[in-house]
């Protein structure tokens, strides 16, 4: 099972209900918006991809599917952008 985890150089600050970070390496700077920043918060400690679906379906009314489809996806652009890692 794959498991994730927030990628510990990123700058991060909480703005409201969103979250902006910064790739101190390489400059980059991302914003989520309220719901990634869920996620986000869920990957402050290693999960693995069930898990995060599990607890997301607790929060958002939304079909399990789409949520998982919707959740790779995000996982995916942040492990491409260096802002999570997968753990062994």
């Amino acid at each position: 099972m794959e498991r994730f985890i927030q990628n510990n150089t990123i700058v991060q600050s909480k703005i409201g209900e969103e979250v902006v970070m910064l790739d101190m390496e390489s400059g980059f700077y991302f914003g989520l918006n309220s719901v990634a920043s869920v996620i986000w918060g869920l990957l402050a400690d290693e999960i693995g991809f069930e898990t995060l679906i599990d607890r997301l379906m607790e929060q958002f009314d939304v079909e399990r599917s789409i949520c998982e489809v919707d959740t790779q996806e995000l996982l995916d652009q942040m492990l491409e952008k260096n802002i999570i890692r997968k753990v062994a």
